[in-house]
């Protein structure tokens, strides 16, 4: 059999037209065509047609725009329920001006040890507890006005679980969780771009591409999330939940869907605002 012919709709049609066709044929169908990419395969005057699966590209076009005064996308209580299981965090933020706290998220806990990211005013990234005790820290990192990838990886139980901090895309610490590794089960509703209420230690900037995992992701996995600093598709990963900030929802209306596996909908309160600034 020969090479596979580009044919678009008006040959198509000429070989039926002009009886060349020639049984068992296969033929892709031109751009341009009503069915472009589709391969043909003539039978007696008629036409078999096998569908091209069609490769949708990943478009990062949408991040959320928080005020720093009062707004947040709440997440539906039951979301995380980190109890003493493993787990990663994955976010992408770009800060405009930083105060003493700035909460990245908190994830609201029937224990004092509520898993809250924040960055203090000096730079420095922490995950801390509900009392803002340090627990894990980076030490002097980030910049205003520019955009970063940081991840959060649980990966070990026991007396006291292992959280490694990733910033953009390199590991920058490690350390234990201290008075043990159970952070109960999420009580209310957990936010991101707040403390434990709207208007306590609000973050002031964009946030984007919020993934959630209850499974320890691997430091290669963290590498391929940042991309050289252009996020990229996480579905292959199957997160328990992904906010794209807008992507997936137009960039209109208050709801953010879920497009991981848990499907709970995030909702923008207090009027966070769609941007167009996205990391690149």
């Amino acid at each position: 059999m020969s090479d596979i012919a580009l044919i678009n709709d008006s040959q198509q049609s000429a070989i039926v037209t002009n009886g060349i066709g020639k049984n068992g044929e296969i033929y892709m169908k031109a751009a341009g065509s009503t069915d472009a990419g589709a391969l043909v395969v003539y039978d007696s005057g008629s036409w078999r047609k096998f569908e091209h699966e069609a490769v949708v590209a990943f478009n990062n076009t949408h991040s959320l725009d928080f005020d720093g005064t009062n707004d947040e996308l709440t997440i539906p209580q039951g979301t995380f329920n980190l109890g003493s299981g493993l787990f990663s965090f994955s976010l992408w933020f770009n800060a405009d001006s930083l105060n003493n706290y700035n909460c990245l998220f908190r994830i609201n806990s029937s224990t004092s040890l509520s898993c809250t990211s924040f960055i203090r005013s000096n730079g420095e990234i922490w995950l801390s507890n509900w009392s803002f005790n340090q627990l894990v820290s980076t030490g002097n990192t980030i910049n205003t006005g520019a955009w970063n990838h940081l991840a959060y990886v649980k990966s070990t139980t026991g007396s006291s679980g292992t959280v490694t901090i990733y910033f953009n895309g390199s590991s920058v610490t490690s350390g234990p969780i201290p008075n043990g590794s159970n952070f109960g089960s999420e009580s209310g509703t957990s936010a991101i771009g707040r403390s434990y209420a709207a208007t306590h230690y609000p973050f002031n900037g964009k946030i984007d591409e919020f993934a959630f995992w209850n499974s320890a992701l691997s430091a290669s996995d963290i590498t391929d999330i940042y991309n050289s600093g252009v996020p990229t598709d996480l579905t292959s990963l199957s997160p328990v939940g992904l906010w794209r900030m807008g992507d997936n929802d137009g960039g209109t209306g208050t709801t953010i869907t879920d497009q991981g596996s848990g499907g709970n909908n995030g909702t923008l309160t207090n009027g966070p605002t769609f941007s167009s600034s996205v990391p690149s």
